[in-house]
């Protein structure tokens, strides 16, 4: 029988610990499972049957053992547990789009919610019956406090969840505290803020004004972007300084609940003015079409985190500035226009 070099480098790690992370094609997923990797980890990383993305993500997934494997599939989550033995779960797989979730909530529900509750639920029976306890990391997301907020942001903010997408992941954020509390798992919360890199899909609104911009400086003057409300305020963070975060808090001593941000928002006319601006272009607006349409009332107008307690606890901080994120991301794209190759190892800039 042969084995792929990715498989013969997983198997000389078999030794080592073992991290399970579901939805590891996404951006968030492929900077942890490298992270993990780098520090010794052996990592098997799901993938949805079928998905589209594990093409485009593939060079940068070398070593990480993938299976595929759909969420909602409680007995399937079950299987893993027992043939891989984790030492942690990550859970980053998820509905992931906030409009989109309205077209289909019970999928949502199921998808960023029941099957979370599935997950704490057979790592308890796996406990109960191997004596053995695996540490649980839930991607939670700074939409489930709504958009009638102000102020920075923390843990104890309320949580006011306006769209199913929101509702959904508010309950499995809920469901990992009372996981904890009640069965004394260690299992825990980052709160992600907004967080980009060259990695993630262009159907967000980063990689579209990324995309543009890169376009325009590449000789497309007639390259535009759409967008609703361009004077929203997020607070934008890195997503390889927020794989960190999530790393930190599965190694901590005890689990918890941590926001993941900068601290500092800005607004998307300040994204187009730093993505031009990063190729020398003064001035964004005529490649910007404006289209109120796309802009909804249950989005707030403004989040931002307040990451005291990650700072405190596990001692991590974001270093990357908004205007690095963003020359960054244009900067991959022109590369990616100039050579015609959409995804290689050459646009890592590892840490």
């Amino acid at each position: 029988m042969t084995h792929s070099r990715s498989e013969r480098a997983t198997h000389t790690m078999s030794t080592s610990r073992t991290a399970l992370i579901t939805g590891v094609s996404g951006q968030d997923g492929m900077f942890l499972a490298r992270l993990l990797m780098s520090r010794g980890w052996k990592v098997v990383g799901t993938i949805r049957p079928g998905i589209s993305s594990i093409a485009r993500m593939s060079p940068y997934l070398e070593g990480v053992k993938l299976v595929e494997h759909d969420i909602t599939d409680s007995l399937g989550f079950a299987d893993l547990l027992s043939w891989h033995a984790p030492e942690a779960v990550f859970n980053l797989a998820a509905f992931s789009s906030v409009g989109r979730s309205w077209g289909d909530p019970e999928l949502v529900m199921r998808t960023n919610g029941m099957a979370v509750v599935q997950m704490l639920d057979s790592i308890l029976r796996y406990r109960e019956k191997n004596t053995r306890d695996i540490r649980f990391l839930q991607a939670s997301t700074a939409e489930i406090f709504g958009s009638d907020v102000s102020g920075h942001l923390d843990e104890d903010t309320a949580h006011r969840p306006r769209t199913p997408y929101a509702v959904a992941k508010s309950a499995a954020h809920d469901a990992v505290i009372s996981y904890r509390e009640h069965h004394g798992m260690h299992a825990s919360n980052c709160i992600l803020f907004n967080h980009e890199s060259p990695f993630r899909g262009q159907q967000f609104v980063a990689g579209k004004i990324a995309r543009t911009a890169a376009e325009v400086a590449c000789g497309n003057p007639r390259a535009r972007v759409t967008l609703g409300d361009i004077d929203i305020e997020r607070d934008w963070g890195s997503a390889r300084d927020y794989v960190q975060c999530m790393a930190a808090a599965v190694e901590h001593g005890e689990g918890g609940d941590y926001v993941v941000a900068t601290g500092t928002s800005h607004t998307l006319r300040d994204m187009l003015v730093a993505a031009f601006a990063s190729v020398g272009l003064d001035d964004p607006m005529p490649h910007v079409r404006l289209d109120p349409g796309m802009w909804s009332s249950t989005q707030a107008d403004s989040l931002t985190g307040d990451p005291t307690r990650a700072a405190t606890t596990l001692g991590w901080k974001a270093s990357a500035t908004f205007e690095e994120i963003i020359g960054e991301m244009v900067d991959v794209d022109v590369r990616r226009i100039r050579t015609g190759v959409e995804e290689s190892v050459d646009y890592l800039r590892e840490s």
